[in-house]
């Protein structure tokens, strides 16, 4: 087998994955090759469509050339007819990988009621496959005409189990949601899916959104009980559909393909920096949470209080007794400041009053950074931190005092846990147990 010549066009890719996928998909195919990234303008389309379908073997077309790339192209296949966009050319053959990614992640459509989020270019691939799959399929979109015109469309091809959604869906009435919108698109980590509610407590959202992977949402569902599907599947399924046409002949091991999804995310996670937040009531897990974690991303690990213990040169207890509760939440909210400003991933574990503060919760919700409250009630809490003389907020009498005072404070705090934060687990069971929750929320 000779060697491959690929890569991609469009603009802009400066943030493009693309490279990473296929040189990992080449080296476990046993594929000779090489992959680079073309930026062209739509000005510059007609002079290096045709010099590139010469000199190359093939190559990925992303945004703005899906369409437009199409007047260069001498054939076509089925799926770009039906669709009307190309992503992959192999010679002068246009094709269209993106339904196999999808199609890759096995989303549960058949007699599904499936709710489809936008009405763009992916969200229209994604209704028709719906629809074929034999979903009842309802279309939201922020715009109502978009939303409709899309059924029309589908209306044309000879499917009738599609309508337009309620401007606002039923809370868990819908067993697929499929997100065709980029809300919760990194930078913006924070926002979420449109409408996420209507999903059933057990029901599968698929999120064409990879960056970050997870997204808000992914975690929000698998919290809630759901099964969520990042978009990096259908990325990774997507770039070895392409492979398969522009070398035929290579052993594609699935085995060995696999793997290649973890690393893909970490490689996201270098190039566009995450921080993984924990909060929560002390005795909550955060710090042996945080470090575990920490350890099975191989990514830093940064425990605030630590942190502020080492600059100010003695233990939090001594900051209270000498300068008083007030000048160590003014330290607490510059050392976040600083941590939240570090180049790179990381997972950061705040004090557990770090979200009363409305300053530092504005600090936290304009950073990149998804925030897990570890939730656990007053009793599980106490039997971890009963006897624990060297916290601050359980100085008093004796222990009975300390109980009702650490439940007053941690019914004091709950508002604000839950206005911070990003997605709650409990916290409740031995740490492998817990553990093993968050693990869950993170998955590519």
């Amino acid at each position: 087998m000779s060697a491959i010549k690929a890569g991609l066009i469009g603009s802009p890719l400066g943030h493009s994955m693309s490279p990473y996928i296929h040189e990992r998909i080449m080296e476990a195919s046993g594929i000779s090759g090489t992959y680079e990234l073309y930026e062209i303008s739509p000005e510059e389309l007609p002079k290096y469509a045709p010099i590139l379908m010469k000199e190359l073997t093939g190559f990925n077309v992303t945004i703005p050339h899906k369409v437009s790339i199409l007047p260069f192209l001498d054939e076509t296949a089925p799926m770009v007819k039906e669709y009307g966009a190309a992503n992959t050319v192999c010679g002068k053959i246009g094709y269209n990988t993106d339904v196999d990614g999808f199609l890759s992640c096995n989303i549960p459509m058949n007699g599904k009621k499936v709710l489809l989020l936008g009405a763009g270019g992916v969200a229209r691939m994604m209704a028709i496959e719906a629809l074929k799959a034999g979903a009842d399929l309802q279309i939201w979109a922020r715009s109502s005409e978009k939303a409709q015109a899309l059924v029309n469309e589908c209306k044309s091809k000879g499917y009738d189990k599609v309508a337009v959604a309620a401007e606002a869906p039923e809370d868990g009435s819908f067993d697929t949601v499929l997100n065709g919108t980029p809300c919760g698109m990194w930078p913006n980590v924070h926002d979420t899916a449109p409408h996420l509610s209507a999903l059933k407590k057990d029901g599968t959202f698929f999120d064409t959104i990879y960056n970050p992977c997870p997204t808000k949402s992914c975690m929000q569902v698998r919290a809630n009980g759901g099964t969520a599907v990042s978009g990096l599947k259908m990325l990774l399924h997507q770039a070895i559909a392409a492979e398969k046409i522009w070398a035929p002949d290579a052993h594609f091991d699935d085995g060995r393909l696999s793997e290649i999804l973890p690393d893909v995310r970490k490689k996201l996670w270098e190039k566009n920096p995450i921080k993984v937040v924990f909060t929560g009531f002390m005795g909550a897990g955060k710090t042996s949470i945080g470090r575990k974690l920490s350890e099975e991303l191989k990514i830093p690990f940064i425990d605030l209080d630590e942190r502020i213990e080492r600059i100010a040169g003695c233990p939090i207890r001594e900051i209270f007794e000498k300068d008083g509760e007030e000048t160590f939440r003014r330290m607490e909210h510059d050392v976040l400041k600083v941590v939240l400003e570090n180049s790179g991933s990381e997972v950061i574990s705040l004090g557990g009053g770090v979200l009363t503060n409305e300053e530092n919760r504005k600090l936290i919700s304009e950073s990149k950074a998804l925030v897990i409250y570890l939730q656990a009630d007053a009793d599980t809490i106490w039997e971890r931190v009963k006897d624990d003389t060297a916290r601050p907020l359980l100085q008093a009498a004796d222990k009975d005092t300390a109980y009702r005072n650490m439940c007053e404070r941690l019914k004091s705090r709950e508002e604000s846990y839950l206005a911070g934060s990003d997605v709650v687990v409990s916290a409740v069971g031995d740490k492998e147990v817990v553990f093993d929750r968050v693990k869950k929320l993170l998955l590519p």
